[in-house]
């Protein structure tokens, strides 16, 4: 025990990229395979925390008796009232075991780096330099849309057991935050611009406009919040200018990236605003999904409909698909792909509340804080997941916001340096 305990940061770096890996990665819907994967990181983590809890009582309590633990508990038990005794017209979607393998882990996940309050930077980097290739080979292994972008088609990548291109470009933005620190403020290059730079091309050939778009401005936070004084702010806005047109430039200038990206962008903007829903695309649908949720929501406006309810509407009936061979024209009922909404039309303004208090805590604390690096990497984090739970929801699906969130908060218990 005492050997675990002095390599305690080592094993860490190992338990927490595993645990990303295994839930973000090959994930759970696609066979037993995958559960146990999952499973056996929970497991090892589990062990490891309950020994570093025993050698170390005062930093248990601290760990499970906060702010991030009692907003992780009260939403977790309102989403399995609501998905497990079916209030309201609940979807079929709930299931305990998916619900407590994705949360779970993340809070193993926040014991280990209380326990390594010094070194969560470190960790959180290192695990990051292992996920990125690892989702990378078991997207190249799992996603047959590779070989049809080897063959100079320009498709979206990226898929992996656990989600679509969309969720992979969201990941790889969570584990590129750090690095980018790392590069930016400590000047880390060796060690992690690989690493980043992997990170970059991976969001890039996903065509996520909700991992691709914050990157910019993660730059912003880290070059214009590091500034000591006026030159360097000068030369960081300069940058930054530098940055973003040699960024819009190429993606609307290369015609592989432009098939990727930049059309969708261009479809994003010139779709917002129009009451002429095209739903062959995802502006057009996610337009049509806003105008439906406006007009029922006011329904149940205080508890929601129930559990992921939207798809179990009539009025859901908004994404376009061609069954036998392409020959009809047919529409099947979609879910809202955006947090916020699905929050507020499963479970009503408490349940909005309900989660949602904690990340504006995290802000309202990044603001206040006087440790630097905490400000810095809580506030990239947080302008990331506006955009991501704008684009999918992400609440009950994916460990990535617990995750985040999490280690948010530990950033801002770290003390100051």
């Amino acid at each position: 025990m005492e050997t675990i305990y002095k390599n305690k940061k080592l094993i860490a770096m190992f338990l927490v990229a595993a645990t990303i890996f295994a839930r973000c990665d090959l994930g759970l819907a696609l066979g037993k395979q995958y559960v146990l994967a999952n499973l056996a990181a929970a497991a090892l983590s589990a062990v490891f925390c309950l020994i570093l809890m025993i050698k170390d009582k005062a930093t248990a309590k601290e760990a499970l008796f906060n702010p991030a633990i009692i907003w992780v508990v009260a939403f977790s038990i309102l989403v399995f009232i609501y998905g497990h005794f079916k209030l309201g017209v609940c979807s079929d979607m709930y299931s305990r075991q998916y619900h407590i393998l994705t949360v779970v882990p993340a809070v193993f996940i926040m014991i280990m780096l209380y326990y390594n309050m010094d070194d969560v930077l470190d960790i959180i980097s290192v695990a990051a330099c292992a996920v990125i290739p690892l989702t990378l080979v078991t997207s190249l292994l799992f996603d047959p849309v590779w070989l049809q972008l080897f063959d100079g088609n320009a498709y979206r990548v990226g898929a992996t057991p656990a989600g679509t291109c969309v969720d992979t470009g969201n990941l790889m933005l969570i584990m590129l935050i750090p690095l980018m620190y790392q590069i930016i403020i400590n000047r880390k290059f060796k060690a992690y611009l690989w690493a980043a730079l992997l990170a970059v091309a991976q969001i890039v050939a996903s065509g996520s406009k909700s991992s691709v778009l914050p990157i910019v401005l993660v730059i912003a936070i880290l070059l214009l919040g590091s500034a000591k004084d006026k030159k360097t702010l000068r030369r960081s806005i300069i940058i930054l200018l530098i940055l973003g047109v040699a960024g819009v430039a190429a993606i609307m200038l290369v015609p592989a990236l432009y098939s990727i990206i930049g059309e969708r962008i261009v479809e994003m903007f010139t779709g917002i605003g129009s009451t002429d829903y095209d739903l062959h695309t995802s502006t057009g649908q996610r337009m049509a999904v806003i105008a439906a949720v406006k007009e029922h929501f006011v329904e149940h406006p205080l508890f929601g409909h129930g559990f992921y309810a939207f798809k179990e509407m009539p009025y859901s009936l908004l994404e376009e698909y061609r069954p036998n061979d392409g020959v009809e024209i047919a529409y099947r009922h979609i879910h809202t792909h955006m947090n916020f909404l699905e929050l507020l039309f499963s479970f009503g303004i408490f349940g909005f509340v309900m989660y949602y208090w904690f990340p504006v805590y995290l802000a309202i604390k990044s603001f206040f804080t006087k440790n630097k690096m905490a400000k810095l990497l809580v506030l990239s984090f947080l302008v990331s997941f506006v955009f991501m739970d704008l684009g999918i929801d992400m609440f009950y699906k994916y460990m990535t916001p617990y995750y985040t969130y999490l280690v948010a908060y530990v950033f801002l218990k770290k003390k100051e340096n």
